[in-house]
This record gives structure tokens, C-alpha cells and sequence, in this order.
């Protein structure tokens, strides 16, 4: 505490001053800042998970013993959005069934294109199917059902990804 002593008018006052001063406030051992270091090595310990199963996915996928099936997890084409907008489905992967009408085109190097007929609850329609070559081996003739995994590519032709007779 301070004291001060003042005069006013020939009468002598004691004026009292209490200060304290100001600490520097303690830390408390930087709890928000672990908070931040623990949730963003969280984040990229997700995002390191998430592109591992991107890139590798497909691969631990088809190495499970069906690859030339795949036809398990997709869904099926709808026939109506394909005839209207087949290349609003690019890339797009989905199961096809139907009834082998003709071979359309066969070469050594590329495979077949093949006109398959399919059906659902309200369309009937003939759809070109290129079937690669890596199918070679698989057997596709006239009037044979098939089911097939494709995928539609950049102008909407259907390349065949798994074939199942």
C-alpha cells in the first residue's frame, strides 16, 4: 500500500492508494492446443484410411476369387435412363442381364460387340455390349443369357467388366 499526503487549504488529508500488480496469467498446460493436435492427426489418419481404400479397393476386390463375375454389389441399369442419356452414365458400373441376339463385330485384339437383348418390368430393348478380350475365353452364342457387370464409357457404349453364361 501507498500513502500520499495532501494539503488543501492549510488542512493536511492522508490519502491511502492500494494497487496490486498484475500477474502474467499462467498457462494451463495448453489443453486446446492438444485438443487441435489430436483431432488433426485424426483427420489424417482418416484421410490416409479413406485413399488407401480408393486406391486399393478395387484391387483387394477382384482378387478375391470372382473377377470375372463382379456382378454381386452393383445395381442394375435402368433400361429407360440408358435410352435417354447414356453418357449421364459415364464410368458408372452396373449389372446387366439378358438374351445374346448376335455377334455384331469380332476382332483378335478388341474382342466382340455384341447385341444383347434385355428386358425389365417396362422396356424391352437391344443394347450393343462390347465384350474385351480378356473374355475370350468365355462362351457367347446366339441365344445364350448372360449377365454381365459393365461400364459405360465416354460415349455411352457398354464395355463388359464381368461376364457370367
Amino acid at each position: 500500500m501507498r500513502f500520499f499526503s495532501v494539503q488543501v487549504g492549510g488542512q493536511s488529508a492522508r490519502v491511502t492508494f492500494s494497487y496490486t500488480m498484475a500477474r502474467k496469467r499462467v498457462s494451463s498446460g495448453g489443453k486446446g492446443l492438444w485438443i487441435g493436435i489430436a483431432a488433426a492427426v485424426g483427420c489424417f489418419v482418416l484421410l490416409a484410411l479413406l485413399l488407401v481404400k480408393l486406391v486399393f479397393g478395387d484391387l483387394l476386390q477382384n482378387s478375391s476369387g470372382n473377377s470375372s463375375s463382379g456382378a454381386g454389389a452393383v445395381s442394375a441399369l435402368d433400361l429407360e435412363v440408358y435410352k435417354e442419356n447414356a453418357r449421364g452414365l459415364t464410368g458408372n458400373l452396373y449389372q446387366l442381364s439378358g438374351e445374346v441376339q448376335e455377334t455384331l463385330r469380332w476382332t483378335a485384339d478388341r474382342g466382340r460387340l455384341i447385341s444383347l437383348d434385355c428386358r425389365d418390368d417396362a422396356t424391352d430393348v437391344l443394347l450393343p455390349v462390347h465384350v474385351p478380350q480378356q473374355f475370350r475365353d468365355v462362351n457367347i452364342e446366339r441365344g445364350a443369357s448372360l449377365t454381365m457387370t459393365v461400364r459405360v464409357s465416354r460415349d455411352g457404349t457398354l464395355v463388359a467388366e464381368g461376364v457370367e453364361g
